[in-house]
């Protein structure tokens, strides 16, 4: 247990800078100055179409790869107002949203206590020691004031009393750990986090369930823009 939390210790801040999050290749293009960096990800039950003004149509389903987009250029955010309408069967949700030049920039689709579709933009922070793995983690329950992830079955906590719709990152060492997420006695099925590389960022979704929430990783990524 001591090992595990060791190599889960915060690292010491290294700041990697958005362009360097941005381009995943040497060789890549660089978006033009006043870009920002979006992406959608679906914490509803089933599955979201989502027609954006800003991006192509786009279809996340319910398995943990297709709940979560790619980081996508979209050009000229500055003192500009992105329109997004969204849907999950009859349900039918609506935002308007303004994002800051260089900033990037999670959308959650998700649900209101009322049962009403909501769209709530979270603003990551793309500094991390490069040398360890930067692993955030999403609670994306409106009904969940105060998320924690901690090692299973009783270690310490990675991460706790992150508030509802909301994130909160670090570094890590790139080390294997049986985890789960939690708010108050509901929790997620425990889960492998493993695969992390050092320079590599990664994500874990707290998402609604019944009877209980359930949780996942993924590796972020961002999509290649094109002149």
């Amino acid at each position: 247990m001591r090992g595990l939390l060791a190599g889960l210790i915060l690292a010491g801040q290294v700041f990697a800078g958005a362009a360097a999050w941005a381009q995943g290749q040497v060789y890549d293009p660089v978006p033009p100055r006043g870009s920002a960096y979006v992406r959608l990800v679906n914490a509803l039950p089933g599955e979201v179409t989502a027609r954006p003004d800003f991006l192509p149509q786009q279809r996340l389903g319910v398995a943990p790869a297709q709940r979560v987009m790619a980081f996508t250029t979209v050009e000229n955010v500055a003192n500009r107002q992105l329109r997004l309408e969204f849907q999950e069967g009859t349900r039918r949700g609506q935002a308007t949203l303004r994002v800051e030049p260089g900033s990037f920039v999670t959308v959650l689709l998700h649900a209101a206590a009322n049962g009403s579709l909501l769209a709530t933009p979270v603003v990551d922070a793309p500094d991390f020691n490069r040398a360890r793995a930067r692993l955030a983690f999403y609670n994306t329950m409106a009904d969940c004031p105060a998320a924690t992830l901690s090692i299973h079955p009783a270690g310490p906590a990675v991460f706790e009393g992150v508030p509802s719709l909301a994130t909160r990152a670090r570094s890590v060492n790139p080390v294997a750990a049986e985890i789960r997420a939690q708010c108050g006695d509901r929790a997620s099925a425990p889960f492998a986090l493993e695969g992390l590389e050092a320079g590599g960022m990664y994500s874990i979704w707290m998402i609604s369930g019944a009877p209980a929430p359930t949780a996942f990783l993924t590796r972020d990524t961002t999509a290649v823009w094109r002149p």
